[in-house]
């Protein structure tokens, strides 16, 4: 009677039995709750590291051509225009392409916010400079490049602003569009709006080259 007594004692009731499993279910509940946060904080961490390396990598493009701005001038009309035409929402201009791009001499080049179906995506044309060419619409029968689309760098809106003198008499300022045909602006201000409502710091770039090089 002792012996069997005591391998009963040896042993877990069913009760035992399902507090311990009843424990094991809440502790397995935690952890996979743990992990599946642990993998959404990871996500969206990289999601948001993805958009500002995306629109970062936009800034340094948009700096880059900006800062090589080349003031040249069409060959029509006794005026010589500059080609230069700067909007809010987009910039036409010639400039040099990155040796990787181009193969040398100057292009034109247009860079803007374009609404294509439902999403917005920030569009660069360029073209070999023609010494035909007197103003931008060869660009829009070019292909065009995506440089951001809402949907990968959540980049939402653009403005472009123009610091510089509407003439030789007024006084420099900022303006929404730049239709000055004598000269380029001091600066090129970028702001950039994101899709989830921060904005990015906005960057001023100023052309490399001065209006005394137009030729």
């Amino acid at each position: 009677m002792t012996t069997n007594r005591s391998l009963r004692q040896q042993g877990f009731t069913l009760l035992e039995l399902l507090i311990a499993i009843t424990l094991l279910g809440f502790i397995l509940v935690l952890l996979f709750g743990g992990l599946r946060l642990g993998v959404r904080s990871w996500d969206a961490a990289q999601k948001q590291v993805d958009s500002l390396n995306s629109v970062r990598s936009l800034e340094n493009f948009l700096r880059r051509e900006m800062s090589v701005i080349h003031p040249y001038r069409w060959k029509n009309g006794p005026t010589r225009p500059l080609a230069f035409l700067g909007e809010r929402d987009k910039l036409s201009f010639v400039a040099p392409l990155p040796s990787r791009v181009g193969g040398g001499g100057l292009y034109v080049i247009s860079i803007a916010l374009e609404q294509q179906a439902k999403d917005k995506r920030v569009i660069w044309r360029y073209l070999p400079l023609s010494a035909q060419m007197q103003d931008f619409s060869a660009l829009s029968e070019t292909t065009q490049m995506v440089l951001a689309a809402s949907e990968l760098s959540q980049v939402e809106d653009i403005w472009l602003s123009y610091f510089g003198r509407e003439n030789e008499a007024a006084a420099p300022r900022w303006m929404d569009r730049w239709e000055n045909e004598a000269f380029l602006p001091m600066l090129i201000r970028v702001q950039v709006r994101l899709a989830n409502g921060a904005e990015w710091p906005d960057f001023v770039v100023a052309p490399m080259l001065s209006k005394d090089l137009a030729r």
